[in-house]
């Protein structure tokens, strides 16, 4: 069954360390892809998803405008990040690994996901079907070309691992 993402009813949100001590908790607001799920055959089921780079908050209009900027996401230059999945590993019923081509800054390398599926649901309004589903993966910024290493009394500015927790819903197509 293939299910396009529903943007109104998911989250694509980030965390980075600042100053090695606190995360700082981040969103991406345009976003949307498809999944395709295989319940007989798993392993033949994929994700294709885009996120417009622009669309990032973090509530702080200036720390907004840092990251938009080349010292991060270059988001004039590189508009998208995608990921489109290569290969799916079910672990149990309710959860796999979820592994693809992560491009981002211009930089495509393979990532991992762990996915929980969080359940299947009909919307009264619509009538349609809706499934739910849990990613999360950490990167290295650094492996996506975004070196910016700012260095504040021997303490890294922005750190370097940036966990994604991805919060989506999506509608049977």
């Amino acid at each position: 069954m293939t299910w396009e993402i529903d943007p109104f009813h998911s989250a694509v949100e980030f965390s980075a360390t600042h100053l090695m001590i606190n995360a700082i908790k981040g969103r991406f607001s345009e976003w949307g892809g498809t999944i395709h799920l295989d319940s007989q055959q798993p392993e033949k089921s994929w994700v294709k998803a885009q996120v417009n780079t622009a669309s990032i908050q973090t509530g702080v209009a200036q720390r907004d405008a840092h990251l938009r900027s080349a010292a991060f996401l270059e988001v004039v230059r590189y508009p998208l990040m995608t990921f489109e999945s290569t290969h799916v590993k079910l672990i149990d019923r309710s959860r796999a690994v979820v592994t693809g081509n992560f491009s981002l800054h211009g930089v495509t390398r393979p990532i991992a996901f762990n996915v929980e599926y969080t359940g299947t649901n009909r919307d009264s309004l619509t009538d349609a079907w809706h499934v739910g589903l849990l990613a999360v993966a950490t990167i290295d910024r650094r492996d996506f070309g975004m070196t910016f290493d700012q260095i504040n009394a021997g303490v890294i500015l922005v750190g370097y691992k940036i966990n994604i927790e991805i919060h989506a819903e999506a509608a049977l197509v």
